[in-house]
């Protein structure tokens, strides 16, 4: 989940898949792990790629979701994360045709997926209404 801003100004940034099984879906920054690559580092990376935006600070949700993806035809397990990005223009990857930076209630309304509509009130109440422990940092 990409944050920006502090407090009662802490901004959601979603992004509206414009293709594929899950067109018109709003969703968080989302992607798969490759070969030998670490999920922090896919973090940065799918950060980077679906958005044009670098991450500047990296914690872990303490969540995890698992679901069963249809496309697939597998059972997926994905760890969530928080990362706060640098400040700039977003630059959609091709994979998505709009994004918005969005209050938690508006969050609510759009995201597509439950298990990321749950995530927020953890988020919310981990990262924007007080600090988030030392253990949920990143290096």
């Amino acid at each position: 989940m990409v944050l920006r801003g502090a407090g009662e100004g802490t901004r959601v940034l979603l992004l509206r898949r414009g293709r594929g099984a899950f067109a018109g879906a709003w969703t968080i920054v989302m992607g798969g792990v490759e070969p030998a690559e670490r999920a922090t580092d896919t973090v940065r990376r799918e950060v980077m790629e679906e958005t044009g935006l670098r991450v500047t600070a990296l914690f872990t949700a303490g969540s995890l979701d698992s679901f069963y993806d249809p496309v697939a035809d597998r059972i997926v397990v994905v760890p969530f994360f928080v990362a706060h990005v640098e400040a700039g223009e977003v630059q959609p990857d091709g994979a998505h045709d709009q994004h918005r930076w969005v209050s938690f209630a508006e969050a609510a309304e759009l995201l597509t997926f439950v298990a990321q509509r749950r995530l927020l009130d953890e988020v919310r109440a981990a990262f924007v209404e007080r600090e988030p422990e030392a253990w949920r940092a990143i290096p």
